[in-house]
């Protein structure tokens, strides 16, 4: 099916509501001179002529950064809408009509700055777990709770991507980039019997298929108006992983022990990488409702989306917690006097071959 209305608008730093926002500066580049235009705030500055970038560390303390990479841009507009159809066909709780009948509305370059933390973290804990016993004999018998000390110590290694801007709010899907966050969200509409579907987001090594920085690349794909320049200084970008993988590594050490009782993590950064990572941000409709998507323009990968869920996930949910109740019923029912049991279980049982019935043979809108 042929891509409908695919429109390559420009978004980001060009944008004339950033300019009213902000006031405009100007700096020379540091390898070939060319004046260079950014507005205030932002303090990693990508020149447009020969790819150097710049960062503005402090008061006449400029920059050039060294290590300076990004992924290619592989995929133009049309490719990114046929790798997002592929991705619509995978996984069980999307509509099987979902890549025919999606409409793609419209497609847009983004070339984001991230910094990527190269880390280590190691954590020491201790706590107390609950447990119980059984003591004494025959009248005397009884069960006690207990505590029970337990330490330990584990360790990680992370390449943490901090975006290099100060709102992750400011384009759709690069707050949901960050390790362990909630990255593809199902929508269920209406439907309460809702379970499965979502993805977060892995610890993946941005780092992996980079090459060195070439605007001519960014040029050759028609993404450099979309260029977006950092506002996030390294020393900080270091900072914000530190505390983001602490976080971590407290939930983690949280759920090994009942009560934790001392959580101490040390993390030592091996490097910061400065990476550009080029993006599709896509919207799309599907029966009238309108959805995003965030796809990789290096690997095609979906890295971020919505969408709807279908018919399917939902009459299995809806007969997996009905059937379930009616086993109980049945299990009742096999006892004395019990026959009332066996008609709840039956109405259950036959409530649930009648939704799958309406809504598989004769989709009706429950």
């Amino acid at each position: 099916m042929e891509e409908e209305n695919v429109q390559e608008s420009a978004q980001g730093a060009s944008s004339e509501t950033q300019k009213s926002a902000y006031h405009e500066k100007k700096i020379s580049c540091s390898n070939c001179g060319a004046p260079l235009s950014y507005m205030e705030g932002e303090a990693v500055i990508t020149c447009c002529y020969c790819g150097t970038t710049t960062m503005l560390a402090g008061l006449d303390n400029i920059i050039k950064v060294e290590s300076h990479y990004m992924l290619s841009p592989e995929l133009n507009a049309g490719s990114a809408g046929a790798a997002l159809r592929k991705w619509m066909q995978k996984g069980f709780h999307k509509p099987k009509d979902l890549p025919a009948e999606a409409r793609i509305n419209d497609t847009n370059p983004l070339v984001l700055p991230y910094w990527i933390i190269t880390a280590r973290a190691t954590t020491h804990w201790r706590g107390m777990n609950r447990k119980t016993r059984t003591t004494g004999t025959g009248d005397n018998k009884k069960t006690e709770t207990y505590w029970e000390p337990v330490n330990g110590r584990f360790t990680e290694e992370f390449t943490w991507p901090v975006y290099a801007r100060e709102k992750t709010s400011e384009f759709w899907g690069v707050d949901m980039l960050e390790p362990g966050k909630a990255s593809v969200h199902p929508d269920w509409g209406k439907f309460w019997l809702r379970s499965g579907g979502g993805a977060s987001s892995p610890n993946k090594n941005l780092l992996e298929g980079t090459v060195g920085f070439s605007i001519e690349k960014i040029k050759d794909s028609g993404m450099e108006k979309n260029l977006v320049n950092g506002q996030i200084t390294q020393e900080r970008a270091e900072g914000n992983a530190r505390s983001r993988i602490v976080n971590r590594h407290a939930k983690t050490a949280e759920s090994k022990a009942t009560k934790l009782t001392d959580c101490d993590t040390t993390v030592e950064v091996e490097k910061a990488d400065l990476v550009y990572l080029p993006l599709w941000l896509m919207s799309y409709s599907y029966s009238g409702k309108p959805y995003k998507a965030l796809v990789n323009a290096s690997s095609g990968d979906v890295i971020a989306a919505e969408y709807p869920v279908g018919k399917m996930a939902r009459v299995v949910n809806f007969n997996i917690v009905f059937l379930l109740i009616a086993a109980i019923f049945a299990v009742l029912g096999s006892g004395e006097g019990g026959s009332w049991a066996w008609y709840i279980a039956g109405a259950l049982g036959g409530t649930a071959l009648l939704y799958t019935v309406l809504r598989i043979v004769k989709p009706l809108k429950l």
